[in-house]
């Protein structure tokens, strides 16, 4: 076997097991599955946005690539910034979207990067699928369609975005519509020869500088030059056994997900979804919440911020008040690749849920980041210019004796943590597979609501209603992330609320 590709969609996974057919590395195929997500999943990623990747090779320590969105300086006082409610079954959550909801994207800058530092075949041959599917077409999954239809609003909102997703002036693709975006191949054919000057200096740069201008947007010209993707050197802490290795700040994800472990560790979960279980899991993520508030999100941007989690007496003053939380009871696409060398690569992308404004010539759909309320908790336009906004992603690893023992992440705004977390829980210490891991129910908490699939105990649910306002799903939703995982046996995992697939080449 050459490696296994676990990615959001079967297309796009596809994608990915064709370059490592052509003899590409973890690297080359997850740059192949990043450009081919935006035709394959149109709702969860585009190169008009941002992400992290986190790579493992053999003998070498972790890298941490962060190519995620900056904020744009707020140079007007009214931008085109306007709300819109997506509606997930047994809840609705707020987006902002318009021009000046774009946030500076760094996509394409990261890819670019990442196969300059890492790649092994070259970007024409990797680009190769993407522009297949674009320029030939490719049928969405019905659950991929159904996305697009959840996200309607803002795939009609403008008439560039029309062109794109409409399959007529009134109709947006659906599964029975070849979807094709010739714009986008032409794109991707020039940055294999252009390299990322074409999208931050040269005509891709003029389009979304006019875009703004004409939209009452932010982003200029001098602020796509200026943006640079970073590496960072990733967060490594143990729980138990493992080495567990994620995304560090200014990406808040990572740091909690290590909290929440810390917390978890000395804790006794007993059965899966047994009391103990349920509790234990509500509680570590309720205190988690607290730590973020009280330690985390006013010190995204110092550096020092990931050394709170050696701070011994910190972590124990909080299992403390877990502990105490506990005797009340009466007893945010991702894809993940591993190849034969065991180079593995993590990598989660986000284009939110789009801006409703699309390039022209590339058919690239920009993102609506600063109109994310979980990524501006102190208010609208209210960060600094010129930073990385803070996120929840966390591209995660878990080695046992170096060898990477689970590669994931997972989409899903707030839930993204909450979703590693359980599917780690689920995996180390449960035993249970990368399927079984993935496809287990979840639990989520977020500022005094317990959100929780089925199934559960009710003597256990009437107890949790005891303590906190209870969202009870009907079945697995999507509404709960999207985790994709693979592993050093060349095993993949992928999470059916999102329609994902795992190829094996």
């Amino acid at each position: 076997m050459k490696g296994v590709v676990a990615a959001g969609d079967k297309n796009s996974a596809q994608a990915g097991a064709d370059i490592l057919k052509e003899g590409g590395n973890a690297y080359d195929a997850a740059l192949a599955v990043m450009l081919a997500a935006p035709i394959c999943e149109p709702l969860f990623t585009s190169l008009g946005g941002g992400g992290f990747l986190l790579g493992l090779e053999k003998g070498k320590k972790a890298e941490l690539f962060d190519f995620f969105v900056e904020v744009p300086k707020k140079r007007i006082d009214e931008p085109e910034f306007y709300p819109i409610y997506v509606d997930f079954g047994s809840a609705v959550q707020e987006f902002h979207i318009g021009s000046g909801s774009v946030a500076i994207p760094g996509l394409v800058e990261g890819i670019y990067q990442v196969h300059k530092e890492k790649g092994t075949l070259p970007l024409s041959k990797i680009i190769e699928p993407a522009v297949r599917y674009a320029r030939k077409g490719i049928y969405l999954s019905k659950m991929q369609a159904s996305f697009v239809k959840l996200l309607e609003p803002i795939f009609t909102s403008t008439k560039s975005s029309m062109n794109v997703y409409g399959k007529d002036e009134k109709n947006l693709i659906d599964d029975k519509h070849l979807f094709k975006n010739p714009n986008y191949a032409d794109f991707l054919e020039a940055f294999a020869k252009e390299g990322s000057r074409l999208f931050y200096e040269g005509e891709v740069a003029n389009e979304i500088e006019k875009i703004s201008k004409e939209n009452d947007g932010l982003i200029l010209k001098e602020d796509l030059k200026n943006y640079k993707c970073i590496k960072r050197e990733p967060i490594d802490f143990r729980y138990k056994d493992y080495e567990i290795i994620t995304n560090p700040p200014p990406s808040g994800g990572g740091i909690l997900i290590a909290f929440t472990m810390k917390l978890l560790e000395e804790y006794d979960l007993k059965d899966f979804r047994s009391y103990e279980y349920v509790k234990g899991l509500i509680e570590a993520f309720s205190t988690t919440s607290d730590f973020r508030t009280e330690k985390v999100d006013e010190f995204l941007h110092d550096e020092n911020l990931k050394n709170i989690l050696s701070n011994e007496r910190l972590i124990k003053n909080y299992c403390t008040t877990m502990s105490s939380r506990l005797n009340l009871w009466g007893n945010t696409t991702h894809l993940s690749v591993i190849d034969e060398l065991g180079n593995a690569v993590s990598v989660t992308t986000t284009n939110g849920e789009g801006s409703g404004h699309v390039i022209p010539s590339s058919g690239i759909m920009l993102n609506n980041m600063m109109g994310e309320e979980d990524l501006n908790p102190h208010g609208w336009f209210a960060w600094d210019e010129g930073i990385r906004l803070p996120s929840m992603m966390a591209p995660t690893a878990v080695l046992k004796d170096g060898i990477p023992k689970l590669i994931l992440g997972s989409a899903g705004s707030n839930r993204i943590r909450s979703a590693i977390v359980s599917t780690m829980i689920n995996n180390l210490e449960y035993g249970k597979n990368l399927h079984e891991s993935i496809n287990s129910p979840r639990i989520h908490y977020e500022k005094g609501t317990v959100c929780m699939e089925p199934s559960c105990d009710e003597k256990i649910r009437k107890e949790l209603e005891k303590h906190y306002k209870l969202q009870y799903f009907d079945d697995l939703n999507l509404f709960f992330g999207g985790v994709q995982a693979v592993n050093d046996d060349l095993e993949g995992g992928c999470d059916l609320r999102r329609g994902a697939a795992v190829i094996k080449v």
